[in-house]
């Protein structure tokens, strides 16, 4: 009889812990919302994600339960937007903050598309990551990128944006790009910097190049490479390794 009455006790006693710690997280002024911070790259980037998060109902509101906030109903909201990549949320329970930190995806190329509607083409211009994530950033953040290298897209195929993010990551370093064009007959073309080298007594110069399809594209830079080391070339305006065993230059 004894031991039954501790167990009962027991229980209780757990019962009764565990409807007190859900109180105080969940519905106890205790543990409220005392400030949203939020840390991002980029003060109107932060900003824009305030505005954005004070238009929703997800929790964060000053004194609301720090123990209801729903972390990943947050991530999947913020992450809407395609130009945000990373979203870690993290609570300081005993100074009621809720910190909320945002990072933008980095654009490796930014994208030219071209469709036709009516007769007319019309031209679409958004960024892409080395994934090949396409989206659009707020105005200030896109200004900070209007640099990058130009991707031109006669057609909307994923396979064909990574292999040319690939070519672009294959040959920047030894060929400088500042614009690819993918085509529709899924060939690739490059706008590369090429001379200027120390020693070589040639000037700097952009020149066309036709990688042809994305593959063996260390072979065709490589026989790249030897042809521009050749002195009669040193004038030449497009270089052709679509066959790499039978390269064109003119």
């Amino acid at each position: 009889m004894q031991v039954k009455r501790r167990r009962v006790l027991a229980l209780s006693l757990i019962a009764g812990l565990f409807i007190s710690v859900v109180y105080l997280l969940g519905w106890s002024t205790f543990f409220e919302i005392k400030q949203v911070e939020i840390r991002t790259s980029d003060e109107a980037n932060r900003t824009l994600i305030a505005g954005r998060l004070a238009n929703a109902d997800l929790g964060l509101e000053i004194g609301d339960s720090m123990g209801r906030i729903n972390v990943r109903a947050i991530k999947r909201f913020l992450q809407e937007d395609q130009w945000i990549g990373e979203v870690a949320v993290e609570r300081n329970w005993f100074k009621g903050v809720v910190s909320i930190s945002v990072s933008e995806r980095t654009p490796l190329m930014s994208i030219e598309r071209f469709a036709k509607n009516l007769g007319q083409t019309q031209t679409t211009r958004e960024f892409t990551d080395e994934e090949g994530t396409l989206f659009s950033l707020p105005g200030d953040l896109a200004s900070k990128y209007r640099g990058v290298p130009l991707l031109r897209l006669e057609s909307d195929d994923f396979e064909m944006r990574l292999s040319a993010l690939r070519l672009f990551g294959l040959i920047n370093q030894s060929l400088p790009t500042r614009e690819i064009t993918a085509t529709s007959l899924a060939t690739l073309v490059s706008e590369s910097q090429v001379g200027g080298g120390a020693g070589d007594g040639s000037r700097s110069r952009w020149i066309e190049i036709k990688w042809g399809s994305g593959d063996e594209i260390e072979l065709k830079l490589e026989v790249v490479t030897q042809l521009l080391q050749i002195k009669g070339n040193r004038n030449a305006r497009t270089i052709d390794v679509s066959n790499p065993e039978l390269p064109i230059v003119s």
